[in-house]
């Protein structure tokens, strides 16, 4: 495959549009719209959160890409070149992208597993465009590593999902060491060893590819629990770069993310925080490092997006967030429904919800419905979800995304036999009544056995808040009134959170689970709440 970075353009600096921390610099900033200077942003609306580019990543040579996914292209941009245009390379058609990354100086993909991705020409031979390369399976562990640093891992098995309600707790406190797979730019190959002495206290045991000796020990400590923990990279000066997450048990106004700079001795000597607030849209991978040092962070709010160059600030003796995290607008509360809740085993609610996602079903031409099949109301796409395109005929899995829709799993196979069409990703129309699917809190509604659809802003009145987000147990959720619901299936071994939900961008139009990280999801406004019906 051909190395990524030469011949780049940049999109030239503009003025700070919204806030950032003092000394924060802004390097790109990009409009919504398809335009060369643009990203594509889908905006919010009642019960569906804002969709925004994907990923940020860079280069050997300084190159930042970023994954402009609803627009199907990646901007390349040179940090270098202060005036010129990005370059544009757009992506293979239907590759349904959710991540990117830069591994080995090479350029991948994440859709529901790694793609490797090489330039090619365009049929006019004037434009380059991105190849999925054929035959370019079986990533090895530095690019499965580089993804699942930020979530792109493919789910791990549902029966332990099962086996893990029994147990007495769901408390993360048992933290098994987790190894993660480091392509340095600074030292090469490297293999990091996360342990964990304490909640509030973390080493990371560093040591090359070749060898069985760590040659260098980082350790963290924090005025609050830690989570999870990435080592990020080692730049050319041989400054090894972690990100850590920090989620106190019992105040969340202290939450926050923060990137946490070494010497190559191992001291800490600077530390990032990355300024996440309930308005900000969900990146996927929000944090890049680049070669020489740079800290950079992928900021999108929903009329335009920026690539901040984050200044830092000195450590203290333990990690703690530079200011209380923003906390979320009360909004307008929703109606406490009147709801009979029948009490609910987890059991029941996590197979209900497993049925969802695994529900395999053929679809039928009527559930297809006509081909290209009719578009949304201001929003560039087809009302069909993604998975569902060119799949009349065949057999698939997953009950698909509908807005405005609640759809009972049993009763979903024989609406299709009946005829009824399914799908539906248009969140700025109108729901319709005759299509079949869930939403977000249709299908968490469902999971609890609730006859009626509860909206996100009537969630909290058929829940209790958690104050302590650790103590999050299978069939609980995280809930972001008025935008988006999750329901919790398990913390994973590296201290993510494993979620399902009905989305029709993360999950390509259908249910399915993905994994977060905890912080983030709490800095962006989402509460952990227990549904009442629940028995414990």
């Amino acid at each position: 495959m051909r190395s990524f970075g030469s011949h780049i353009l940049f999109a030239a600096a503009l003025a700070v549009a919204f806030p950032v921390f003092a000394k924060d610099t802004t390097i790109i900033e990009l409009r919504g719209g398809d335009g060369a200077r643009s990203v594509g942003i889908i905006s919010s609306n009642e019960e569906a959160e804002a969709s925004g580019p994907a990923a940020i990543t860079v280069g050997d040579d300084g190159t930042i890409y970023i994954l402009d996914q609803n627009n199907g292209r990646v901007l390349a941009v040179d940090a270098e070149r202060s005036q010129a245009e990005p370059e544009i390379l757009p992506l293979p058609e239907n590759a349904a992208p959710e991540d990117l990354a830069v591994v080995h100086n090479e350029l991948y993909l994440w859709s529901d597993g790694v793609v490797p991705l090489e330039r090619s020409t365009d049929a006019d031979g004037r434009s380059q465009v991105l190849r999925a390369v054929d035959g370019g399976g079986g990533a090895d562990d530095y690019t499965r590593s580089v993804f699942a640093s930020m979530g792109s891992v493919s789910p791990g098995p549902l029966n332990s999902i099962i086996d893990e309600i029994g147990r007495s707790t769901n408390r993360p406190d048992a933290r098994p060491p987790v190894i993660q797979y480091v392509p340095s730019r600074g030292l090469g190959d490297i293999v990091a060893e996360v342990r964990a002495a304490a909640n509030d206290k973390a080493e990371i045991l560093l040591r090359r590819a070749s060898s069985e000796e760590n040659f260098l020990s980082l350790q963290l400590a924090s005025e609050g629990r830690i989570g999870t923990v990435e080592l990020l990279d080692i730049d050319t000066t041989g400054r090894p770069y972690a990100l850590v997450e920090l989620v106190p048990a019992d105040r969340p106004e202290r939450t926050g993310m923060l990137v946490v700079r070494f010497t190559p001795n191992g001291a800490m000597d600077r530390v990032y925080d990355l300024p996440i607030e309930p308005g900000t849209v969900f990146s996927r991978r929000f944090v890049a490092i680049g070669p020489r040092g740079d800290v950079l962070y992928l900021r999108s709010l929903e009329s335009r997006a920026q690539v901040l160059r984050l200044d830092g600030r000195e450590p203290g003796r333990k990690l703690a967030v530079a200011r209380p995290a923003k906390q979320p607008a009360a909004g307008k509360p929703g109606k406490t429904p009147k709801v009979a809740i029948v009490p609910k085993s987890r059991n029941d609610v996590i197979e209900r919800a497993i049925g969802f996602e695994t529900l395999n079903w053929l679809v039928t031409p009527t559930a297809y419905g006509k081909d290209p099949g009719p578009g949304c109301v201001n929003m560039n796409r087809l009302r069909r979800p993604i998975y569902l395109i060119g799949k009349r005929g065949q057999t698939v899995k997953g009950v698909p995304y509908c807005w405005g829709c609640k759809t009972p799993l049993e009763n979903f196979i024989g609406a299709v036999e009946k005829g009824q069409t399914a799908g539906n990703v248009c969140t700025k129309s109108a729901p319709q009544s005759n299509i079949l699917g869930v939403d977000c809190s249709g299908f968490v509604s469902d999971a609890w056995g609730l006859k009626m659809h509860v909206s996100t802003r009537a969630i909290p009145g058929i829940t209790k808040r958690l104050s302590d987000p650790w103590s999050m147990r299978p069939g609980d959720a995280l809930n972001k009134p008025g935008s988006h619901v999750l329901l919790f299936m398990r913390f994973t071994a590296d201290k993510k959170v494993e979620v399902m939900e009905a989305s029709p961008n993360a999950c390509k139009g259908r249910v399915c689970r993905n994994t977060y990280s905890l912080g983030s999801l709490l800095m962006r406004g989402y509460q952990p709440v227990r549904f009442k019906g629940l028995d414990g």
